[in-house]
């Protein structure tokens, strides 16, 4: 291969799309815009939960159970009902999401150490939602009922050896057993600090490959291909040419989302950037790959970009960017594996949230290698055998 016919090509390439204004929006625009709205609307965090409630009991013990779910910022009590009826007319109506029932008799069977049943009707539309509801809602039952519990145990009887005499008649204030949780790498269960590491892998993924396929499908849609093709340049250094502005692009793109998600998320950087620079290397010549695929495969400009959203669609949803793969069947499982997505994520989150390095993420990086350099290799034999 001839350097300088290489480095004719890409700036080329360059000067090409410098005089395209339309291409400025979606290299560096698009990006942000995307990042800006994944990060703050692709949440998992759920709060205010809008609840009615159904209170026969009317003691201050159902008062004080109420008061748990009032006060912790996850649920909002927005109603309080005199039947049943009226909690299903609101799920009817869209208004709450969820309906408590305390029955009659629940403060006196508490009082006594009996089981009190509280009826929580949820609405299942979403069932992601219902379900991280409902675990709140047994959550704060299970606090309530522990500390009605360690309220009415008398420590020194029960030190002392005497655990039928242990339980006291009058509550006071006792503490068995302090339990501190503490969470690493995202503390503050932040949903941004998950998903904008995984909006990074998609932009680039995009962006690149989009770019790639669309790029090549023009040369040959507007007859420039055939130009190149009879000049002194070889299919090998035509390709490498062309590939080298993205890469370069693709680096910039990664170097401006970390810059905005660590400025407008807060994202941690724990880890080492230049390696994840690095990294990204490998990864672009998976996306890049796939983008010479794809141009192989279609005619025209709006062929390519219908190919890429399907393809950028189904690696979203099985790659575990936002779904986790151990909860998907064993065959689906199975695919996940071919997807380059899946290991750079691993990757991009280690290092960023983790400030793990080569030495744990070895067998990721491998897998991503690999990947890129067979992606990368098969595509540019079947462009080759395009052009000849």
């Amino acid at each position: 291969m001839n350097l300088r016919r290489i480095l004719t090509t890409t700036i080329k390439e360059l000067l090409q799309m410098s005089r395209d204004k339309k291409l400025y929006p979606l290299l560096f625009l698009a990006p942000v815009i995307q990042l800006v709205i994944l990060g703050y609307a692709a949440t998992f965090d759920i709060n205010n939960i809008a609840t009615a409630v159904l209170d026969r009991d009317q003691t201050p013990m159902s008062r004080k159970y109420l008061r748990s779910f009032h006060h912790n910022g996850y649920f909002t009590i927005t109603d309080h009902v005199a039947d049943r009826n009226h909690i299903y007319r609101l799920l009817d109506l869209g208004k709450i999401k969820m309906g408590i029932e305390i029955p009659i008799g629940f403060g006196e069977k508490l009082k006594e150490g009996k089981l009190s049943p509280v009826q929580m009707i949820l609405d299942g539309t979403e069932s992601n939602s219902a379900t991280i509801a409902l675990n709140y809602a047994r959550i704060i039952s299970e606090k309530f009922s522990s500390s009605l519990t360690i309220e009415q145990i008398d420590l020194p009887s029960f030190h002392a050896g005497d655990f039928l005499g242990s339980l006291r008649k009058k509550r006071g204030e006792t503490n068995l057993i302090g339990s501190q949780t503490r969470l690493w790498y995202n503390p503050d269960l932040s949903s941004p600090d998950f998903m904008v590491p995984g909006v990074i892998c998609l932009i680039l993924l995009i962006v690149t490959t989009n770019l790639t396929a669309i790029s090549i499908v023009k040369e040959k849609e507007i007859g420039t291909m055939e130009q190149l093709l009879v000049t002194p340049l070889q299919s090998g250094e035509l390709i490498v040419g062309k590939l080298l502005p993205f890469i370069l692009i693709g680096f910039i793109d990664v170097i401006f989302v970390l810059t905005i998600g660590h400025f407008i998320f807060q994202m941690p950087i724990k880890g080492n950037l230049v390696l994840l620079l690095v990294l990204s290397l490998f990864y672009l010549f998976s996306t890049l790959g796939l983008g010479i695929f794809i141009s192989t495969i279609v005619h025209t400009q709006e062929q390519s970009m219908i190919i890429t959203f399907l393809i950028v669609l189904t690696m979203n949803i099985l790659s575990g960017v936002i779904f986790p793969i151990a909860n998907m069947p064993q065959a689906i499982q199975s695919i996940t594996y071919l997807m380059p997505l899946r290991y750079f994520a691993i990757i991009v989150r280690g290092i960023l949230l983790r400030g793990i390095g080569i030495t744990i993420l070895w067998p990721q990086v491998l897998a991503l290698t690999l990947l890129g350099i067979l992606t990368l290799a098969f595509s540019i034999k079947r462009l080759r055998r395009k052009l000849q």
